[in-house]
This record gives C-alpha cells, structure tokens and sequence, in this order.
C-alpha cells in the first residue's frame, strides 16, 4: 500500500481490524502487510464524524482495478467463500484496500500471487454512517406531537366560596 494515501476509519471498523489482525497472528503475508499498514497509517473517528464519501465496512461502493470498473459492491465482513457477486468481503486484498479510502483515492497493493493491483474508489451509493446521521437529522427536524390525553392537570383550580350554615362567627370577627 502506498504511504501517501490518507486512510480513514471508524472506531468500530479499527476494531474489527485489530481483531482480524490478532487472528493473523505472525503470518507475515500481503494480506498482513496490508492489514498492518491499515491500522498504522490511518485517522481514526467517531461514527457519526467519518465523512460521507468514505468506505466504511457495509458501505456500497462502485470502483475501478486497473482502469475497470467493478461493482457496485457491499463491503462486508464476512469471510470469503460464498457471497453474492454484490459483496466485497473484508478477508479479501481488494476488501482490505478499498476500506477506508474516499470518493477519487487510489492506492497499489500486492496481490497473494504477487501481482500489483491499484484500486480507485469511484462513487459511494450508499454508507450507513451517513444514512443514520441523516434519520437522526430528520428527526430532530420533526418534533413528536403527543396526542395522549393528560392524566394530570395542573392548571390551578378556581377557587370556590365557602358558605357557611352555622351563624357562629369564626374568632378572627371579634
């Protein structure tokens, strides 16, 4: 991976790296190299902080290998084997790349068998950070109406004049 790309990740995606690199372990392989320049040369932020036009993990993503276009794909986390031609799993060299990287980056990275591949992020479809920012926003926006009647009113009572029926007048009359 080239040193030059800014990578930026969630906290929850860090995580998930940091625990697929314990399941490495010391294999030191292109995936592991990858894996480790990831973690090492990235801007960690908070959920709701992660700008809109970069891939995160369950983003959906269009992208080009080597000048062709691939996608839209979802990136998910499950290991490869049998996903839908529309996922890009994470346990995958161009799934590992492309985490991270916003809307026209690119970076080169080494294939298992040694081949270099460079990966372009070309359009977002769709990132779930920036989809709950957007229902939250939408929701602020619109005030709940309460249309349960009140159980307890606490508008002050008119106040009613005693009578009295006895012709005893109260001590304070004397």
């Amino acid at each position: 991976m080239s040193r030059e790309v800014f990578c930026q990740l969630t906290a929850g995606d860090a995580n998930v790296l940091m625990s697929m690199l314990e399941q490495e372990a010391d294999r030191p392989s292109p995936f592991s190299i990858l894996l480790r320049e990831k973690l090492n040369h990235s801007d960690v932020y908070f959920r709701e902080d992660i700008p809109p036009n970069v891939v995160t993990i369950d983003t959906q993503v269009a992208f080009t290998v080597n000048g062709l276009s691939i996608g839209p794909q979802i990136l998910v986390r499950n290991a490869e084997g049998l996903l839908p031609s529309f996922a890009l799993s994470l346990h995958s060299m161009r799934g590992l790349a492309i985490l991270g990287l916003a809307v026209g980056q690119k970076t080169e990275f080494l294939t298992d068998d040694g081949h270099s591949e460079v990966l372009s992020v070309q359009h977002i479809l769709f990132q779930p950070e920036a989809e709950a920012r957007l229902k939250q926003l939408g929701q602020r926006l619109i005030e709940p109406i309460d249309h349960a009647p009140q159980v307890v009113s606490f508008r002050p009572r008119p106040r009613r004049a005693v009578v009295s029926r006895d012709d005893d007048p109260d001590p304070s009359a004397a």
